[in-house]
């Protein structure tokens, strides 16, 4: 077990001595104060090391910059990258730099996430993973572990592979033995085994290491990769085999949906190879439309406010390419389109695309209370107070998200003249901000009224 002092070195090592950067894309603003406090008080950092970007495009201009600058000269990069960004995938930028900078390394932070997308992560080339959300502690054993493979067995590899790009085959066959000792059947022992067979020609012996790699860890991609990639030109059936294989494991890589659909497409079996090609079109879609969403959300958040017109038609737009395939995680493009059509004054434009987005999620309590709003704007207060029914039935405590809540329910509830209820939800709203002045205002109405 290694000791969290030895972490603590590794990554100090890493940020002074070496002079590595930090190079962060994150929209998180708590975990972004724990790296701070890790960096900065735990590890007690003096040197300027990390950067913190929201655009993609400008982490990787800050990559690049670092890892290619002549003077002083290039210095390390430890890349630590929210799986999502503002609620849409990463993946494009992940390959950018495990492609164009391979020497980079990368650390994917994550909360809940499915099978699948770890397995395209890692597919990737990422190097460490963090779910969401993480102490100091483990949070600097990550990134230790993504700069610097921890463990002697995680030593002995990297050298390996250090031998096998030098085409030292002799001294990674005795590295390979070495891992074995520590760990029989060790799947990455037999990987670097096979990869000297191959670099000497030995086919036969190298396709049997990859294939003993597979067999003691059925979910490692390496293994199949090796073997479906010795067999392409050679044996096409056994090429296939491996490709579905490594498709059933991690299903999101569209090149190999195509490249599966090639093969049956040459074997004249037409209705497989119509299967695949599907399947990668629908996945180069879904990436494709969160490239789009990420760009059109951004377009409409900076007009939404100066000219609620604009924002409305890319919001439309946005929806409208979605066309039927519309889920859960539209509703937010719902909302911002109806508080562009009220901006507006379009209240009973905003009502209907309430009512669309509830044909999807029915039981979204956001859109049910901005509904209300909506109908409140019209002077239809009964609508409101209905609409603000179906919100607190699916979540009771819904009032208490902010005084401003509060405040607009108690409203709609003083228009039809329910004032009990109405004094309810301005006790609610003075209890999160006895300051709140509209609050404060009503209240006092009401027992004018009352008195």
């Amino acid at each position: 077990m290694v000791s969290p002092s030895k972490f603590d070195q590794d990554l100090r090592e890493f940020l002074e001595p070496q002079a590595g950067m930090l190079v962060m894309l994150c929209d998180d603003p708590l975990f972004v104060r724990s790296l701070r406090t890790a960096i900065f008080k735990t590890l007690a950092i003096k040197t300027d090391c990390l950067e913190i970007h929201q655009d993609p495009a400008q982490a990787l201009r800050s990559v690049r910059n670092h890892l290619t600058r002549k003077v002083p000269g290039p210095v390390p990069v430890l890349v630590l990258a929210d799986r999502l960004l503002r609620g849409k995938p990463t993946l494009e930028f992940l390959r950018e730099v495990k492609t164009a900078f391979s020497e980079a390394k990368l650390l994917v932070m994550t909360q809940e996430t499915t099978k699948d997308e770890l397995s395209q992560l890692y597919e990737i080339g990422v190097d460490s993973m963090l779910t969401k959300p993480v102490s100091i502690d483990t949070l600097v054993e990550k990134m230790a572990g993504a700069i610097k493979p921890q463990g002697k067995i995680s030593q002995l590899v990297q050298e390996g592979k250090r031998l096998l790009e030098l085409g030292e085959t002799k001294k990674v066959m005795e590295i390979s033995q070495e891992i074995l000792k520590l760990k029989a059947k060790s799947p990455v022992a037999l990987m670097l085994m096979g990869d000297a067979y191959l670099k000497e020609g030995r086919r036969d012996e190298a396709i049997q290491s990859y294939v003993s790699a597979h067999e003691g860890a059925k979910l490692y991609l390496e293994p199949l990769k090796k073997l479906a990639s010795v067999h392409k030109d050679v044996d096409e059936d056994d090429y296939l085999r491996f490709m579905r294989k490594l498709d059933s494991i991690s299903p999101l890589n569209t090149e190999r949906k195509c490249e599966i659909g090639k093969v049956y497409a040459r074997k004249h079996d037409h209705e497989r190879a119509d299967r695949y090609f599907s399947a990668a079109i629908e996945n180069a879609r879904r990436e494709a439309m969160s490239h789009v969403e990420r760009i059109v959300t951004e377009i409409a958040e900076a007009v939404a406010e100066s000219a609620p017109e604009l924002a409305e038609k890319y919001y439309v737009q946005l929806l409208d390419m979605k066309g039927d395939n519309l889920t859960q995680e539209d509703m937010i493009t719902f909302n911002r389109l109806g508080i562009a059509l009220r901006r507006q004054g379009k209240w009973r434009e905003a009502v209907e695309n309430y009512k669309k987005a509830l044909t999807v999620v029915s039981t979204d309590e956001r859109v049910l209370y901005n509904m209300g709003l909506a109908y409140a704007d019209g002077q239809l207060h009964r609508m409101a107070v209905g609409a603000y029914e179906q919100v607190l039935r699916i979540k009771p405590d819904f009032h208490k998200t902010a005084p401003v809540v509060a405040f607009n329910m108690a409203n709609a509830y003083a228009m039809t003249k329910d004032l009990g209820m109405a004094r309810h939800f301005l006790t609610a709203a003075l209890g999160m901000d006895p300051n709140h002045a509209a609050s404060r205002r009503l209240l006092n109405k009401l027992e004018e009224m009352s008195g």
